[in-house]
């Protein structure tokens, strides 16, 4: 368990490592001709004593590839006949896409009444509509109008 004064030493780490970071960031700005009046100028902040400091370690980013392959949504629509409910992202990594273009083909196909949805946000499932989907439907509204009328 950290001591106080190990998180004070952590928060005057991580603020002057911000502080310089707006000042590369203030300078590019700058050279790029765009001065934002504004934001004050940060002032330093007490540095804490030579011997507490440690070296920081920067974290390797991992870089993400945008680029898949195209996905056809006729490639969408087999998957999801052949399997229950799909998760965007599994479908993304299915096909090999891009998740946001598979994002953008299942909301088409959706509009065009070929498959369904269920859940929200990331319990999000993507369903294809079937014949007995269809009939299912077609069979309650029929219930419905009968009910109605009588």
């Amino acid at each position: 368990m950290k001591t106080t004064q190990q998180i004070v030493e952590s928060i005057d780490s991580r603020l002057s490592e911000l502080n310089r970071e707006i000042e590369t960031l203030d300078a590019a700005r700058s050279a790029l001709g765009s001065e934002r009046a504004s934001r004050p100028t940060p002032r330093p902040r007490a540095a804490a004593p030579a011997q507490a400091r440690k070296p920081t370690r920067r974290r390797a980013r991992r870089k993400t590839s945008r680029s898949g392959d195209v996905v056809p949504s006729g490639r969408l629509e087999l998957l999801l006949s052949e399997n229950g409910g799909m998760t965007t992202t599994a479908l993304a990594e299915r096909t090999n896409g891009d998740r946001d273009q598979v994002l953008i083909l299942l909301r088409e196909l959706e509009a065009a009444g070929k498959i369904r949805r269920s859940g929200q946000r990331r319990g999000t499932r993507w369903h294809a509509i079937t014949d007995d989907d269809r009939i299912r439907e077609r069979a309650a509204e029929l219930a419905g109008r009968r009910r109605r009328a009588a």
